[in-house]
């Protein structure tokens, strides 16, 4: 195994957590197949446009981390797809490696001239892309930790700058200001070894609200690791070394559950001579009201999606689904499925069974739907009262009919009493059908028009079957 081949062997599994996007542009199906399988391999998330105006939509929608760009294409060529990302703030620092099957030099001119990165010509070798792409991205991640660690160089001076301004005030009016604050503040000195390496931190001073929250009346002038042992346990301790000996000032919030001291806590640290300042507050009440926000906030998103009965998505969410769906298979022409399914004669099951009964029937139909999906992206619904939808991404109408089939196989294995259907001693389904490439002619409405017929046809000819349109 080459070198390179060897570094982006072991950077495969990092490449997936992390979600790098690739968008590959071009308006010839062989390359964007060969790109999609060798990029995936690799564990690059690919998207893919054929022509430049879906190209820019897909990285003005949603940024990818690079952009490998065909120049020869239809209507708007690969310049000026270019430049038009380098005109919006949004993709103007994208890395762009631009594809050609041309050699010229004043073409790869062009191409550095518009903004691209880096020039690929056709014919190429999977090897020299995987290689340009990779240090493309390691040369952006470079860029952005560097102007990262600028901005937050930049706010640390600024908040020392502004410290250090307040120190500069009187020893009185500093007394007066920590006898009054309502945050806890202690001031701690280092203490050395011989290797002048720090081991512990001496306390030199704590104002009231200081002794409030730890309960320690002894605490100046004594070792904090005597005190407060709990400091090591969770890392605080090399943080408070880390402010000393790097100048930099740490502020986070953190739960402490040691020394008879229990609760949030939200701290300053900022380096003060050979040691720090501390500056803490109780903020417990807060992050519990926090929290139990963000657990409400959760489940009214869940309740706004999810069918109340059913426990599986109601019709707000497939409607919203499949236009997603529809959009987006749009630009990837690809197929997308329905299945409309309902419960043959369900208002005799209620009549003679009982709502409570037919609750427990539709509950039963809903989760064997849910358990039938071929893929992660299918979404079963209830679409009204004993109607369900079923939405099947990227799925031909005969891939569609097969799926339909089993579901209503299942359904029968259920072997649900109904006494009073026309059609079997046990519940079933009649399904309807439907499949369609996405275009501008079309609509949602059209496909879920056709399924509806369908599953009328299936319900005409007996039921408990299925019908496709």
């Amino acid at each position: 195994m080459s070198t390179i081949n060897y570094s982006l062997a072991m950077d495969r599994h990092q490449r997936h957590e992390a979600q790098i996007e690739i968008l590959v542009v071009d308006d010839t199906s062989t390359n964007l197949s060969v790109l999609t399988q060798l990029l995936s391999k690799e564990g690059y998330k690919v998207r893919v446009a054929r022509n430049g105006e879906f190209a820019l939509r897909s990285a003005f929608s949603s940024p990818p981390n690079l952009i490998l760009l065909d120049i020869l294409m239809p209507e708007m060529n690969g310049y000026q797809v270019c430049e038009r990302l380098k005109l919006n703030p949004i993709t103007q620092d994208i890395p762009i490696i631009f594809l050609s099957a041309s050699d010229e030099i004043l073409d790869k001119v062009t191409a550095f001239g518009v903004g691209g990165v880096d020039y690929i010509t056709k014919p190429f070798e999977s090897i020299e892309v995987l290689a340009r792409i990779e240090n493309q991205l390691r040369l952006r991640s470079l860029q952005q930790q560097l102007q990262s660690q600028n901005e937050h160089l930049y706010a640390e001076i600024e908040k020392r700058k502004a410290i250090e301004a307040s120190l500069a005030q009187s020893r009185s009016l500093l007394s007066g200001i920590l006898n009054s604050s309502l945050d806890a503040i202690a001031a701690l000195e280092a203490r050395r070894n011989e290797q002048q390496k720090i081991i512990d931190f001496r306390c030199l001073l704590l104002n009231p609200m200081a002794y409030q929250l730890l309960g320690k009346s002894q605490l100046q002038g004594k070792s904090l690791l005597r005190a407060l042992p709990g400091l090591k346990l969770d890392g605080l301790l090399d943080e408070f070394i880390s402010v000393v000996e790097t100048s930099q000032a740490i502020q986070k919030e953190i739960y402490y559950a040691h020394d008879g001291i229990e609760g949030w806590f939200e701290i300053l640290l900022v380096k003060l001579g050979d040691g720090l300042t501390v500056t803490f507050r109780d903020i417990s009440k807060r992050k519990q009201i926090e929290l139990a926000l963000e657990q409400a906030n959760l489940e009214l998103s869940n309740q706004a999606n999810v069918d109340g009965l059913t426990q599986i998505a109601n019709r707000r969410y497939f409607d919203q689904y499949l236009a997603e769906q529809w959009q987006q298979l749009k630009v990837e022409q690809q197929p997308l499925a329905l299945i409309l399914a309902d419960v043959d004669y369900f208002k005799l099951y209620n009549d003679n069974y009982g709502h409570q009964a037919g609750d427990r029937c539709l509950i039963k139909v809903a989760q064997t739907l849910s358990q039938q999906l071929p893929t992660a992206e299918s979404l079963a619904a209830r679409y009204g009262g004993e109607e369900f939808g079923i939405i099947l991404p990227q799925t031909s109408l005969e891939q569609a009919r097969q799926v339909a089939e089993t579901i209503r196989q299942v359904i029968h294995q259920l072997k649900l009493d109904h006494a009073y259907s026309q059609v079997s001693s046990s519940v079933t389904l009649s399904l309807g059908v439907s499949a369609v490439i996405p275009g501008d002619s079309q609509s949602p409405e059209q496909l879920i028009a056709q399924a509806d017929r369908a599953l009328y046809q299936a319900k005409e000819k007996g039921r408990d079957r299925l019908e496709c349109d």
